[in-house]
């Protein structure tokens, strides 16, 4: 029996309308009417109690639906896996992420990636920036959603734009910056700058580094911060200004205030990266996945 028949089926008694159907499947309204007597007679039994007003299931019919839900469920997942099995792709796919970065699309494409692939184990790992590129040279992740600061990452990885984020300096409520729609790295001279640990950080803190280098302030304002949280409660108390990534603000409390550093030299790109070797269909599946979520 051809599973369309049972596809045909499923959508009429979803409809419960012959002309709503036709319409829904592409096709007319003669044609699934032949095939659901065609249907009707494969099986020995009547499915359908139909008039110039309304289609009802029967009660075998009603059984059926059942089955045939059930049927080409299965059907479609056999399909997959034989998909699967044609591409060669791997049982699973381990990801390293930043939590702050990607939470906000990881959702909907791991929901979308699932559908699609549903024999593919995920494994997530939530980590600190300077972790990542470690564990993808390690192999213990196949794919990391990162920052595209280290330029070492870049040269043995392939990588997939996701979208753009700039740094910010962070205040307390009551600082006369927090007034600003944006601000000027002069304006901070004679602040106590809270900045990234080079070694927490790798190729973040080398960024901001080379930005505060550049404006000659002066050691003594530099505080370096190894923990993301821990600089928003010292700005709270008032201690200093962390320069920060703007997504992170989802981090912060209301008594603090994300001001963008003025100047496109601020904004870097957060993105997907793996190794140019590895040759797994998955990431490729689930960079597109990832495209999805960007774009909702």
């Amino acid at each position: 029996m051809p599973i369309s028949l049972l596809r045909e089926f499923i959508a009429l008694s979803k409809n419960l309308n012959f002309s709503t159907t036709a319409q829904e499947l592409y096709i007319t309204q003669s044609v699934i009417s032949k095939h659901i007597a065609l249907l009707e007679l494969k099986i020995g039994v009547t499915l359908l109690i139909r008039n110039h007003h309304s289609v009802e299931l029967t009660s075998i019919g009603k059984l059926f639906l059942v089955e045939a839900i059930a049927i080409v469920n299965r059907y479609d997942e056999g399909m997959k896996k034989i998909k699967l099995a044609v591409w060669g792709i791997k049982k699973d796919l381990k990801i390293g992420y930043l939590h702050a970065h990607t939470r906000d699309i990881l959702g909907s494409s791991i929901h979308l990636f699932e559908n699609l692939y549903p024999h593919i184990e995920l494994t997530l790992m939530a980590c600190e920036y300077g972790e990542l590129p470690q564990k993808l040279k390690n192999n213990d992740v196949d794919l990391i959603l990162t920052l595209n600061f280290d330029k070492d990452l870049l040269s043995w990885c392939d990588t997939y734009k996701l979208y753009k984020d700039v740094l910010c300096a962070v205040v307390c409520k009551n600082h006369p910056l927090a007034k600003q729609q944006n601000v000027m790295i002069h304006e901070l001279h004679s602040e106590r700058i809270l900045m990234p640990s080079t070694k927490n950080f790798n190729g973040y803190a080398t960024f901001v580094n080379d930005i505060f280098n550049s404006e000659k302030i002066s050691q003594d304002k530099k505080i370096r911060y190894k923990c993301i949280n821990s600089s928003l409660l010292m700005v709270e108390a008032g201690y200093g200004i962390a320069i920060i990534p703007q997504k992170l603000k989802s981090n912060a409390s209301e008594k603090v205030r994300f001001v963008p550093l003025k100047g496109s030299q601020y904004s870097f790109d957060v993105i997907a990266a793996w190794r140019k070797s590895d040759n797994n269909p998955a990431i490729k599946n689930f960079i597109e996945a990832l495209s999805v979520g960007v774009k909702e």
